[in-house]
């Protein structure tokens, strides 16, 4: 089942690269969807360290504090579990956050299909390549690693931060603002429901021991307004935004066009 998901992983990937450069001949500009399109190449590039970077990564040997030998102690799952948590967080990831992506703007009504989901893939772009440099610069050791309750191979110093988690959320926070502009009246159950898949996925990733606490306390943070900040600069390029009340980021998001 693990290497089925990893494969999964592998062609969702390829897939949103080749979707975001095969619309060329769609609004908004050109230039939107070849930023996009190169985006999502070096993201795929850093997550099979095509460039080679675990060679140079900074790797810290360091013994976890007090706080995240805590919670691990707490929310860990057993030694024969540890996959089964694992598990549950790739399903959340790469079923329902990504699955998202093609899925949510069918919610929107009277929106560009390909313009919507080209807001979420920069979003997933830009957070995958922000997540991907802290992690090979900060290097810190996963506490699987660190405790030797799983190989960890090549991924061994990439604790901080966790990007599933940061994925989770800025994936979450991206759509929420958008569901939450076409139905105002159902803003608390799209953000609640948004950050609770979220949360759940960075949960998991402690229970499998693949990172610490404060490594998915930084990424739902640093995927939250990586989220919001991407989908309120990009949206300025093709459309326009009118802020409503009752976000738990910027109060809401109407979206229109702007021609």
């Amino acid at each position: 089942m693990i290497i089925i998901l990893k494969n999964i992983k592998q062609l969702v990937l390829i897939f949103i690269f080749l979707n975001s450069a095969n619309v060329m001949n769609a609004q908004p500009l050109k230039r939107d969807y070849v930023r996009t399109a190169i985006e999502l190449g070096l993201l795929i590039s850093l997550e099979y360290d095509f460039f080679n970077l675990n060679s140079f990564q900074n790797k810290r040997k360091e013994a976890p504090n007090k706080f995240d030998n805590y919670f691990r102690d707490k929310l860990k799952w057993e030694k024969n579990k540890l996959d089964k948590a694992k598990l549950y967080s790739d399903i959340l990831l790469y079923g329902i956050v990504l699955g998202s992506i093609p899925a949510s703007p069918l919610l929107l009504k009277g929106n560009d299909y390909k313009t919507i989901i080209l807001t979420n893939l920069e979003v997933l772009a830009i957070n995958g390549l922000l997540t991907d440099i802290t992690k090979y610069v900060v290097g810190r050791q996963r506490p699987s690693s660190f405790f030797n309750t799983r190989d960890e191979k090549k991924d061994a110093f990439k604790s901080f931060f966790s990007g599933h988690t940061s994925s989770a959320f800025a994936i979450g926070t991206s759509n929420a603002m958008m569901l939450s502009s076409e139905y105002p009246n159902k803003k608390g159950i799209i953000w609640i429901s948004a950050y609770t898949i979220a949360t759940l996925t960075g949960y998991y990733r402690i229970a499998a021991d693949k990172h610490y606490t404060s490594d998915v306390i930084a990424g739902a943070i640093a995927g939250s307004l990586i989220g919001y900040l991407t989908q309120k600069s990009i949206s300025k390029s093709y459309l326009s935004i009118k802020a409503e009340q009752s976000s738990p980021i910027s109060r809401g998001l109407k979206l229109t066009w702007r021609f």
